[in-house]
């Protein structure tokens, strides 16, 4: 398909796509935008960085770093005390993060006490679980992020940008 398609195709039928870059073996081999964006633009990425973070875990898996995506969420961080009576969070997977399956306690990201806590991933870890047990239902929810990324930190022992950046 030719630029010129390919720009009609996503004008047609993405209307809320701003830029495109493509690389292939470090080299850009496509770059696009759209709705009067300029290639220096910044633009709410939305939840590309979900997908980001999903790229990185399947990269440290295929390195070694990370075992499965069904490994426990628990066996990344063994410095985290549970609250007492929680039982949930010992089950859930890798998996339940990626897939957007993973118990919470209340509604809504708790972002007042994420945002504010000196330990993002600590307050993530502390509001994953809940009574209602693994329902395997999909509840979107941000903080799976900071969960996500401070597993990779602890699985390859460097920050999530470090790792991405090598990769």
């Amino acid at each position: 398909m030719k630029k010129a398609e390919l720009h009609e195709l996503i004008t047609s039928t993405q209307p809320n796509i701003c830029q495109i870059v493509a690389y292939k073996n470090h080299e850009e081999v496509y770059s696009d935008e759209w709705n009067h964006y300029q290639r220096n633009d910044a633009c709410h990425v939305m939840s590309a960085t979900k997908s980001v973070v999903s790229l990185l875990i399947g990269i440290a898996i295929d390195q070694g770093k990370i075992h499965s995506i069904e490994d426990k969420v628990l066996d990344y961080f063994p410095d985290y005390s549970v609250k007492r009576g929680e039982k949930t969070i010992y089950d859930v997977t890798i998996k339940h993060l990626l897939t957007m399956q993973a118990p919470y306690k209340g509604k809504g990201d708790p972002w007042t006490k994420v945002c504010t806590s000196q330990d993002w991933t600590k307050a993530s870890l502390d509001f994953l679980g809940g009574r209602k047990g693994l329902t395997n239902q999909f509840d979107y929810r941000t903080v799976c992020l900071h969960i996500l990324t401070g597993l990779l930190c602890q699985a390859t022992k460097m920050t999530t940008v470090d790792f991405a950046n090598s990769y």
